[in-house]
């Protein structure tokens, strides 16, 4: 029994302990889906640069926590070259870019609603629109990320994603 108990401990703790490039994008997408508290603090930097109400700025907050919640992927390919690595994963999320672009064609086809009194863009209202029909999508869209790992001090490190991957796991990539 102690035998059987021992080899089991052994080969949860060899599966658990197998370091692999895919384990850091897991990592970083686990932060994502979990809301960790690095990825919150950098959405919240995002809505203070978007100049929203307070209002706008909570539903935008629940709406890219909806995105990163329901956020899905799969590991496509892993392309080891030394100690560096390319991981390919394919996500799924909102299309908040078709969200985006349904706002904008409606804005230019009823101007006179977007209009202060001044014949000027009333932006507030043009941002509320845009988080409705983000609030309202439902159609998926799946983008392939090339994620670029490196290995040091015996683990596999996630290089900065550039700004496309997070226009990708945001939704709003243009493609």
């Amino acid at each position: 029994m102690k035998k059987i108990i021992l080899i089991i401990l052994c080969l949860f703790l060899c599966g658990c302990t197998n370091n692999e490039a895919k384990d850091a994008v897991k990592e970083y997408i686990y932060k994502f889906k979990n809301h960790d508290k690095e990825v919150m603090q950098s959405l919240e930097e995002l809505i203070i640069h978007e100049d929203l109400t307070e209002q706008a700025s909570n539903d935008y907050r629940l709406v890219m926590k909806k995105q990163y919640y329901d956020l899905e992927y799969k590991i496509i390919e892993e392309i080891y070259n030394g100690n560096k690595a390319t991981v390919i994963a394919e996500i799924t999320v909102y299309d908040y870019k078709k969200s985006k672009q349904e706002s904008k064609e409606y804005k230019e086809t009823h101007q006179e609603e977007f209009l202060k009194e001044d014949n000027t863009l009333d932006e507030i209202k043009y941002k509320n629109l845009q988080l409705k029909y983000m609030q309202e999508e439902t159609s998926r869209v799946k983008y392939t990320i090339f994620f670029s790992t490196y290995y040091e001090n015996d683990e596999w490190h996630l290089e900065k994603p550039d700004y496309t991957v997070l226009q990708k796991i945001h939704g709003i990539y243009e493609y």
